[in-house]
């Protein structure tokens, strides 16, 4: 009986000291392609560690990523080689170079000389920028009848997948469309990166300023469906004006002209008259003065 109450106590001990040992946190890891993540496996007390793995789980199997073993040295897989780093002191894996397949769980095992092994688990989510958001439009002409203004949006490079946002300044975008197609999504084989491309029909009866965006990363915003204004009809009147005013100005200026033009002829016929009448009677004058 003795016997058996402290097999059953060794049993439940080891089982204790077991779950004691996996840490049951998921430790939340971000990074972003072309980047780096440390993933440190932290102890609260001070251990002498005898060995540590990182491993991932990949449909259900573990894949060994990189550790350290002082007893011999540890085989690593070619895609892991060069772009992962352990650090013996941090207890840590750095891993560069990330791509959207390096995202998933990743799992850390510390091994002790004689306590049972700890595990401590970590999840890693890996995103990329979207480039600026594209908008096109057609049809968003300057009739207000025209109710057949397509708009479309583009993006490129991002991961995850991620649909397109539309918004317009002061309204509704929902009560502003008339029809919308389904987005269209396009993934490289290699990056793994997607692109996403979106286009709609607007009720084109006022002008509006519509702006796109996917994943955060928004677009210039567009005006559509501009109405024809006063200025319009003012440009071509304005500019018969300017032409029709400096004509009105010379003819009248002509017109003064001519009207002038009499009296400066009658005024020097005059001077001429007076002229030869003053010369006739100095001549007079002084034809009696010789004769006397």
């Amino acid at each position: 009986m003795r016997r058996g109450s402290l097999f059953l106590l060794v049993v439940i001990s080891a089982l204790q000291l077991i779950s004691a040992g996996d840490d049951p946190v998921v430790h939340n890891v971000q990074g972003i392609v072309g980047g780096s993540v440390k993933m440190r496996c932290e102890l609260e007390h001070p251990h002498i560690v005898n060995r540590l793995y990182f491993q991932k789980t990949v449909k259900g199997d573990e894949i060994f990523i990189n550790g350290f073993y002082p007893r011999s040295p540890l085989t690593l897989r070619e895609e892991y080689k060069d772009r992962t780093i352990v650090n013996q002191t941090e207890l840590s894996m750095e891993m560069s170079e990330l791509s959207p397949n390096d995202e998933g769980e990743y799992t850390c095992i510390i091994f002790f000389n004689s306590d049972s092994p700890i595990k401590k688990k970590f999840h890693l989510t890996v995103t990329a920028n979207y480039s600026v958001p594209v908008i096109t439009r057609q049809g968003c002409g300057s009739d207000p009848a025209d109710h057949n203004c397509v708009i479309g949006c583009s993006s490129s490079g991002g991961y995850p997948r991620s649909n397109v946002t539309w918004g317009v300044v002061g309204a509704d975008m929902s009560s502003l469309l008339t029809s919308e197609g389904d987005p269209v999504f396009t993934q490289d084989r290699d990056s793994q990166l997607w692109n996403v491309s979106h286009v709609v029909m607007l009720n084109c009866s006022r002008m509006l300023n519509i702006t796109c965006s996917v994943r955060g990363v928004v677009s210039h915003a567009l005006s559509v469906c501009d109405i024809p204004a006063t200025p319009d009809i003012i440009t071509p009147i304005a500019s018969v004006v300017l032409l029709l005013v400096p004509i009105t100005l010379i003819v009248i200026a002509m017109i003064k002209c001519r009207r002038r033009q009499p009296s400066a002829e009658l005024s020097t016929d005059a001077e001429l008259a007076s002229l030869k009448s003053g010369w006739m009677n100095t001549a007079k004058h002084t034809l009696s003065e010789n004769l006397t």
